[in-house]
């Protein structure tokens, strides 16, 4: 028996990959890589927009295709009715559990050193979701909030400190409903930066609805990467309440400015999507109006698309694929004009460039605030943290 994985999506899944190949090397477990003979392939799988659940589908299919006697485990988030799958389960421990019980460790050999890189490490520390927007189906398949236990969190990021990591990524679907005894997620942090010495900590995707000033002001320690991927969605206050996001495009505004005021070193990255069920010309407006007033380094944009399941799959007035193209590329050049403008404002200043890796001779690494640096150097410059003058 041999064992591969597979992992599609968000930084959380990636999070979980790497979680579950350090209990399975523990238990004495070792996996092969995907493109070697080997009977079960467990897949992490992603279904957050239509085309990434059809992005997993055709992985697994892929997966089946090559061996008809493959077993396939899937965790994460994905139909259970595929009839490729076996079995599904909610997350790595549960596979893990099951592995133990049903697999010898001398059946197994195992390689994936090449799952996380080594100068960034992404820390679970909640999975799940309280909110039901409506047109997302994550929250279906992965339930309530659930968080992971303070102590483990410390654990874990210790470990990465001892394997030489620069940087930690706190993940999970919704990392601001955190919640361990009494400490929500603020607390979580000061603890962190409290008992570790990581020298960088960054967070992924915020929720602008459980975002207070509290929060912010973790912005004032050096420690703390001041980039905030805040999910606007929709710059309509008219969409944001067909969302049920719960929040306005003010104060969406109000968080980044104050944000910025308490560390102008700030960058905003987002996601929004455009061609939402009733959107109009007017509402799409709203979002260009309010893009224009952000500086923001990137924004991902996501033409809607229907989601079986969800409340927004029942909208009327869905909008057409033309309307949506027109809308995409309208926004992606708005969205260009902004990072632009933004990395003008960041010319001139000295930045400490955590350095990951080397392409084409050419090194590659991160500024704090998520700028994209480039730079040639004979040096190994690998897992190192160098000013740079922008």
């Amino acid at each position: 028996m041999k064992i591969a994985l597979t992992t599609i999506g968000c930084k959380l899944n990636q999070a979980e990959i790497n979680n579950l190949k350090q209990d399975l090397g523990r238990a004495g477990y070792i996996v092969v890589p995907k493109n070697k003979p080997h009977d079960l392939h467990i897949v992490n799988a992603c279904s957050i927009t239509h085309g990434a659940e059809q992005i997993t589908r055709q992985r697994i299919r892929s997966i089946k295709k090559r061996n008809k006697n493959m077993q396939i485990l899937v965790i994460g988030c994905l139909n259970k009715t595929i009839p490729e799958i076996n079995r599904v389960f909610k997350d790595g421990k549960e596979v893990f559990k099951f592995i133990k019980q049903n697999y010898s460790t001398k059946a197994i050999a195992l390689n994936l050193t090449k799952i996380e890189p080594r100068t960034r490490a992404l820390i679970k520390i909640q999975s799940g979701c309280n909110f039901s927007c409506t047109y997302c189906i994550i929250y279906k398949f992965r339930g309530k909030s659930k968080s992971i236990a303070l102590p483990k969190i410390i654990r874990q990021i210790k470990d990465k400190e001892k394997q030489g990591f620069k940087e930690i990524v706190l993940v999970g679907q919704n990392i601001l409903q955190y919640k361990y005894q009494n400490k929500k997620f603020t607390q979580l942090v000061k603890e962190i930066l409290k008992q570790t010495k990581t020298p960088r900590i960054r967070f992924s995707s915020l929720d602008p609805r459980l975002v207070n000033r509290d929060f912010l002001a973790l912005l004032k320690n050096p420690r703390i990467c001041p980039h905030l991927h805040l999910s606007l969605q929709s710059g309509s206050n008219k969409i944001l309440k067909q969302m049920n996001r719960n929040y306005t495009a003010q104060k969406y505004l109000n968080i980044v400015k104050h944000a910025q005021k308490i560390n102008p070193l700030t960058s905003i990255t987002t996601d929004i999507i455009v061609g939402f069920p009733g959107e109009t010309n007017k509402n799409f407006q709203d979002t260009l109006n309010l893009v224009s007033k952000i500086d923001f380094l990137k924004i991902h944009i996501f033409p809607y698309s229907i989601r079986q399941g969800t409340k927004a799959a029942n909208f009327k007035n869905q909008i057409s694929p033309k309307i949506k193209k027109e809308r995409f590329t309208k926004l992606n050049a708005l969205a260009k004009k902004q990072k632009t403008k933004f990395l003008k404002k960041m010319k001139g200043k000295t930045l400490p460039v955590l350095f990951e890796q080397k392409k084409n001779g050419i090194w590659q690494g991160f500024t704090p605030n998520y700028i994209h640096i480039k730079k040639k150097s004979k040096q190994n410059l690998k897992n190192k943290i160098i000013s740079i003058a922008i």
